[in-house]
């Protein structure tokens, strides 16, 4: 797009440094309803920047995902401004907007200064302001506190995050026990920034290194959601476990999962499947908690509240954990019952059990599909019409009984399944200490 386009606005109150040819390229990506957006901000008298983690990923030469603005207009003039635009956070000076012919939103926030943090979790009072330079000065990292004029091609960084990034060092603005003690949660965002996924793990430096030691206390003041969400990224991130052995070593782990004390050499050794990497971290971490201790994990994963989702996913593959087939008949019930975490599974026990993992594998490789598919052959009503058992309990136990014989053996004819009902002794017994299809 032509940089005519692009229609300045107020101008901040910082000096600045033209954008490299690297970021010009950049900014020629952008999406149109950006510009419409800056546009109808400086129409309006404003000044809007680009800020935050997309002016981060532009100067490592990453592509834009999130565009954060931030703007001298306050939250009712943008929603005057912006008809469409949804009020998300107003107390604290942010829209989320978007145009007429576009669904892509942006989220845009008044630039503001902040009182005192007196839990430990937000600002006690917001002032909206027109000043860049002290907007800036409340964020976390030298990283994060860099601004973009898009219109005048000038990039805004009073705290030498270009720097920062060139030397692939982590600094906090200003005094960092100050920035992790106005906010908990920047202790993990801390240690998720560490981990720069292809480019390796950036080192704090020696004042945020203390930091992190000497406020750890303050992720107390956060709430579990807000851990468990900034957790999960640390969990999923290229590094985690560099991360996680970092984590340990400064206390930090602990305090998220007391008592989760296997050893981090385990992480090293993860090949990270494609899906619920998060997860086969978590339990490795949990991996010296005996299955039968189950209550203990959940316990502590419902406290880190996570969402049911990621909390059952964890314990399923808990319990999976040194469970593994060793005959014909098990490799097909496990195949059948444990189905997508297979992959998962195995990663964990590569790093357990890796002669017995890799045996698995192969032999799962050569094992033929189910003849009948994976649906049983014999369903509620004949099966019913068959035995003289009404609908109930029993007759839905003896349903998966016969299914899981049905997948050991393979059957393919509904008549080979109601045979087994002259061989298996269901009539005396008690119906909850019938086998089923699970694994294990």
């Amino acid at each position: 797009m032509a940089e005519s386009a692009w229609l300045e606005g107020a101008s901040g109150d910082l000096d600045g440094e033209a954008l490299t040819a690297p970021l010009l390229e950049w900014k020629k990506g952008l999406p149109e309803d950006l510009r419409e957006v800056c546009n109808r901000i400086a129409t309006a008298g404003g000044g809007v920047w680009l800020v935050g983690g997309s002016v981060r990923e532009a100067m490592l030469g990453n592509p834009w995902n999130d565009l954060d603005l931030t703007t001298t207009l306050n939250p009712d003039e943008m929603l005057d401004l912006f008809p469409r635009a949804i009020a998300t956070g107003v107390q604290f000076g942010t829209v989320t907007v978007r145009t007429a012919d576009s669904e892509t939103q942006f989220e845009i926030t008044t630039l503001r200064s902040e009182g005192t943090y007196g839990d430990g979790r937000r600002p006690d009072e917001v002032t909206f302001g027109d000043s860049l330079n002290e907007d800036l000065s409340r964020r976390d990292f030298t990283i994060n506190a860099m601004a973009i004029d898009l219109a005048r091609n000038i990039i805004h960084d009073p705290y030498g995050g270009v720097e920062d990034l060139e030397n692939q060092c982590l600094k906090a603005v200003g005094v960092a026990e100050d920035r992790l003690g106005e906010d908990g949660l920047r202790l993990l965002r801390a240690y998720r920034f560490m981990d720069r996924g292809e480019r390796g793990v950036w080192q704090p430096n020696s004042e945020l290194s203390k930091a992190l030691l000497t406020c750890g206390h303050m992720l107390e003041n956060v709430s579990e959601e807000r851990v468990w969400s900034e957790f999960r990224r640390v969990l999923s991130g290229l590094n985690a476990s560099v991360i996680l052995e970092r984590m340990r070593k400064d206390g930090m782990l602990s305090r998220i999962l007391p008592g989760w004390d296997a050893e981090i050499d385990l992480q090293y050794l993860l090949k990270v499947p494609e899906k619920n990497g998060f997860a086969c971290r978590l339990v490795l971490l949990a991996s010296e908690i005996p299955n039968e201790r189950w209550r203990r994990i959940e316990h502590d994963l419902r406290a880190l509240k996570l969402s049911n989702q990621d909390r059952g996913l964890v314990m399923d593959l808990h319990r999976l954990l040194g469970h593994l087939p060793a005959e014909v008949s098990e490799y097909r019930r496990y195949r059948y019952s444990v189905g997508d975490l297979i992959e998962s599974h195995l990663a964990i026990e590569d790093v357990l059990n890796p002669l017995e993992a890799g045996t698995v594998r192969e032999t799962l490789a050569n094992l033929a599909p189910l003849k009948a598919g994976d649906e049983p052959l014999v369903d509620g009503h004949l099966l019913s019409s068959t035995s003289d058992l009404p609908a109930g309990r029993r007759l839905g136990r003896l349903k998966e009984w016969l299914f899981s014989i049905q997948i050991e053996q393979d059957l393919d004819n509904p008549d080979e399944v109601l045979a087994l009902l002259d061989v298996l002794d269901w009539k005396n017994t008690d119906p909850e200490s019938w086998p089923d299809s699970d694994w294990p």
